[in-house]
C-alpha cells in the first residue's frame, strides 16, 4: 500500500528513489519546464533523443523508465504520456487517471519505494482546480492498489508491497490541497470497500453477512440502520422480495442505513442498491457459463455501502436514505415458479414470466418502501439488472435510465468527472407496453418483439415509483470485468461509489 502525502520540497529536494514526469505528446513537460530541464542538464543532455529511440512520445498510455545517479545514488526517472492534451478536458481528465494508475503498477512491479509526482503549475489542469485534481489523482492512485488475495495462500501473510507517494503542487501551499488529499484518500478507501466486499465470493459474503457490514458502517460513522427480517417483509406484503428469496436456505435482510445532516429543511435523496448475493437463476437456472461471476450480484448493494461511508466522512447537507434488500436466488421445491403471480408493497401484481429476472422483483419493493417511508426528493437505484446493458454499452459506461431531464444531466456531468461514466437509453413511451401481462397488473420481463431488454426493465421499475424524481443505473456491464483500465485492473470495479458519492455530495451545495 502507498502512503499519499503534498510535499512543499522542490521537485528535486525530496529523497526518494523515484521522480515522474507526464508528458503531452510531444515531449512537452506538463511538470515545471525547469525540473524537466534540470534531467536533460545533469543526467542525459540527450534526453529527448533517448525516448525517441524507445520510442516514446508522449502517446496516451507511454511508459518509460531511466535509470540515473543522483548524489552516488541510483533512482528512477519516470516518464508517462498523457496524449495530446487537445480533446475534450474530460477525456484528458481520464487519460491523467489511467496515467497515474499505470504509474502505481510500475512502481509495484519495479519495487520503488518513495516516489514524487510533480502536478501541473496551470490554475485549472484538466479543467479542475488543483485541489479537486489532487483528489482525483488521490483516488486513482488508491484504486490502482488494490488487490483482491485474501484466499492466496502465498500472499495472505506477507505484509505486502508499501510506499509513499508525494505530490509536488509548487512551494505555495494552498489549505485547500490538504482538503483534496483528505478527500481522495476517503473516496479511494471507500471504492476499494466496495470492490473487495462485491470479490468476496457468495459462500463467505451470504445476506446476513452484508447486512453486518451495514451494521458496522452504521457503528462506526455514527448512521442510523435497521434490518427487515423474513416476517417483517411478510408484514408488509414485500412480495417481490420474499420471492426471489423463497428457494435458498439462507434468510433475507432488508438493510435500511440513513445518514442525516445537522442542518434542518434538507431535501431526502433515497440511494437504492441491489443486493443478489449469489444468482442461480432460480427455477430459470441458467447454463453454467452464465451462472460463473453472479457473486458480483450484488454489486448495486456494495456500491450504495460504498457511498454511504464516503457520505457519512464528508458530511453533505442531506439526508440520505440507503435501502438495500439483501437475497439469494437458488432453485429449490420452495422457490419461485414461472406463472407466479406476486404482490408488491405498493399494492401492484406481477406475472413471473422468468426467475432470473428477479433483480428488479427485489427493487420495486424497496423502491415501493423508500416513497412510502421516506418522501424522497430523488431516488437512484443502482443495480446488475440486465445482461442486454452489456451488449449495449460495453464495459466503460453504466447505462442511465430516466424521465427526469435534470438528474440525468447531473448524473452524466458528474460521471465525466469523476470517471464513474453513465450513458443514457430512451425511457420513451413506445417501450411501456413491453411489460403488459394477461393475468397480473405488469410482467417481470418484457414481450420478446420490443428487444431492448435494459429499457424495458426500467420501465417495470418505473411501476414503484409515483412522486420522486428518479434515475435508473445499470452497473451489469461495469461492475466487473473492465478491460485495459490501468486503476481498475481485475475483478471488481467499484462502479458507483464515486458517481452516487459525488451527486450526493454536489445536491445542496450553496
Amino acid at each position: 500500500m502507498f502512503e499519499i502525502q503534498i510535499t512543499e520540497k522542490k521537485f528535486w529536494e525530496n529523497e526518494v528513489e523515484g521522480y515522474v514526469f507526464l508528458l503531452k505528446e510531444g515531449l512537452y513537460s506538463i511538470n515545471l519546464q525547469s525540473d524537466f530541464e534540470h534531467v536533460e542538464k545533469d543526467f542525459y543532455p540527450n534526453l529527448r533523443e533517448i525516448l525517441k529511440k524507445h520510442k516514446f512520445t508522449g502517446k496516451k498510455g507511454d511508459l518509460f523508465v531511466l535509470t540515473a545517479n543522483k548524489d552516488n545514488k541510483l533512482i528512477q526517472l519516470i516518464f508517462v504520456g498523457l496524449g495530446k492534451l487537445d480533446t475534450l478536458w474530460n477525456y484528458e481528465l481520464e487519460n491523467l487517471r489511467r496515467a497515474i494508475g499505470s504509474i502505481v503498477l510500475k512502481l509495484k512491479e519495479l519495487e520503488i519505494k518513495d516516489t514524487v509526482i510533480c502536478l501541473p503549475e496551470d490554475d485549472k489542469p484538466f479543467g479542475l482546480i488543483r485541489d479537486r485534481l489532487i483528489r482525483q489523482i488521490v483516488i486513482a492512485a488508491i484504486m490502482a492498489d488494490y488487490e483482491f488475495i485474501k484466499f492466496k495462500s502465498d500472499k495472505i501473510n506477507e505484509l505486502g508491497f508499501t510506499g509513499k507517494l508525494l505530490l509536488y503542487a509548487g512551494q505555495k501551499q494552498e489549505q485547500t490541497f490538504a482538503i483534496g488529499l483528505q478527500e481522495g484518500i476517503v473516496i479511494g478507501n471507500a471504492t476499494n470497500f466496495t470492490r473487495n466486499l462485491a470479490d468476496l465470493p457468495a459462500n463467505y459474503l451470504t445476506p446476513k453477512a452484508l447486512a453486518q457490514e451495514a451494521k458496522n458502517l452504521a457503528d462506526e460513522y455514527d448512521l442510523e440502520c435497521k434490518v427487515l427480517e423474513k416476517k417483517d417483509a411478510e408484514k408488509l406484503s414485500m412480495g417481490g422480495f420474499l420471492a426471489v428469496s423463497s428457494g435458498s436456505d439462507n434468510e433475507p435482510q432488508f438493510v435500511v442505513l440513513e445518514y442525516n445532516s445537522d442542518k434542518k429543511n434538507i431535501p431526502t435523496i433515497a440511494l437504492v442498491g441491489k443486493g443478489v448475493t449469489f444468482d442461480s437463476g432460480g427455477i430459470s437456472l441458467k447454463p453454467s457459463d452464465y451462472m460463473t461471476g453472479m457473486k458480483f450480484d450484488m454489486s448495486g448493494a456494495a456500491a450504495v455501502y460504498g457511498a454511504m461511508k464516503i457520505i457519512a466522512q464528508l458530511k453533505p447537507n442531506v439526508h440520505v436514505v440507503a435501502i438495500t434488500p439483501l437475497v439469494e436466488n437458488m432453485p429449490s421445491g420452495k422457490a419461485c415458479r414461472q406463472d407466479d403471480i406476486i404482490r408488491f408493497l405498493n399494492g401492484k401484481t406481477a406475472e413471473i414470466k422468468n426467475t432470473d429476472a428477479e433483480g428488479r422483483l427485489i427493487l420495486a419493493d424497496a423502491l415501493s418502501y423508500a416513497e412510502k417511508f421516506y418522501n424522497p426528493e430523488v431516488i437512484i437505484d443502482i443495480a446488475t439488472l440486465t445482461g442486454a446493458c452489456l451488449y449495449a454499452l460495453g464495459h466503460f459506461f453504466t447505462g442511465l435510465m430516466t424521465r427526469n431531464d435534470d438528474i440525468g444531466t447531473k448524473l452524466q456531468a458528474v460521471g465525466l468527472v469523476t470517471g464513474d461514466r453513465v450513458w443514457p437509453l430512451p425511457m420513451d413511451e413506445d417501450f411501456k407496453d413491453a411489460i403488459k401481462s394477461e393475468v397480473a397488473d405488469i410482467a417481470n420481463t418484457g414481450a420478446a418483439n420490443y428487444k431492448a431488454g435494459t429499457i424495458t426493465a426500467s420501465w417495470f421499475l418505473k411501476n414503484f415509483v409515483e412522486k420522486s424524481k428518479w434515475a435508473h443505473l445499470d452497473i451489469a456491464g461495469t461492475a466487473d470485468g473492465v478491460p485495459g483500465v490501468s486503476y481498475i485492473g481485475k475483478g471488481a470495479s467499484g462502479a458507483g461509489v464515486r458517481l452516487l458519492s459525488e451527486f450526493v455530495l454536489n445536491y445542496n451545495k450553496k
